[in-house]
């Protein structure tokens, strides 16, 4: 009985594991450059999985996945194309940018230190970006959760207990250090610049669940917004690394 019940009770953690690893995996590829590939890829195999996720998740998404679910089943690809490039463009703009040092750091050294902290998380598993990927970009962080929550299941199905408390330990610390931080408020501001449609309804996707991990995971972020001001002037108009794509 304590072998069954034991059994159950990894099964389940599992099965939450996987469904906040879907929800991250389809945040993470709806903020990159919508190119058709990705576009094909979230139709048909992002956001079905998602779907199926929603029973397993520790807080209620399923009416904003539904409602982000419906915008993109209606979108083509060169309609979210024109809208990324509208929101995001080639470069990196002080009213939505989507790389975490632009909210947290207040000067170069603060900003060095965080990236490299960020770049120690993927280092430690081994991870490596592509040459072109800020280590803080929204959708890499997203991407980052959705490899340790999907470690954490496989962990708890295929090895023992302490491996999956060491994903899900440091998935509280990237969340508590790093994604926790700004990813509600950089959700505020992209809704305020999409002004409706696609990725309004992603941002509203993005918030609640975000919201919700911090909450599961019990953490308390330090939620800050740094003054921009020690930037060049023309700092705005320094490269996206991953949006070069939408020139």
């Amino acid at each position: 009985m304590v072998t069954q019940t034991t059994d159950l009770r990894k099964e389940v953690v599992a099965s939450r594991a996987v469904a906040r690893a879907s929800i991250y995996q389809l945040l993470s590829q709806a903020l990159i450059y919508p190119d058709d590939d990705v576009v094909a890829a979230m139709v048909e195999t992002d956001l079905p999985q998602a779907r199926e996720a929603t029973a397993f998740l520790p807080v209620n998404v399923e009416p904003e996945l539904a409602a982000f679910g419906d915008q993109m089943t209606v979108a083509s690809a060169s309609d979210l194309k024109s809208l990324h490039g509208h929101i995001f463009s080639h470069v990196i703009s002080a009213d939505c940018p989507p790389c975490e040092a632009f909210y947290t750091a207040q000067g170069i050294s603060q900003e060095t230190s965080e990236l490299a902290d960020i770049a120690g998380f993927f280092k430690a598993f081994g991870l490596t970006l592509a040459e072109s990927e800020r280590v803080d970009h929204i959708s890499v962080e997203l991407e980052f959760m959705h490899f340790l929550t999907y470690k954490e299941a496989y962990a708890q199905t295929h090895h023992d207990p302490a491996r999956a408390r060491f994903c899900r330990e440091t998935q509280r610390k990237f969340i508590r250090d790093h994604l926790g931080r700004w990813g509600t408020h950089f959700a505020r501001l992209l809704d305020q610049k999409a002004d409706g449609g696609y990725y309004s309804f992603l941002a509203s996707l993005l918030a609640k669940f975000v919201s919700s991990e911090v909450a599961f995971l019990r953490v308390n972020p330090e939620v800050t917004l740094a003054s921009q001001e020690w930037r060049s002037a023309d700092s705005d108009e320094s490269s996206c690394p991953i949006g070069e794509a939408c020139q």
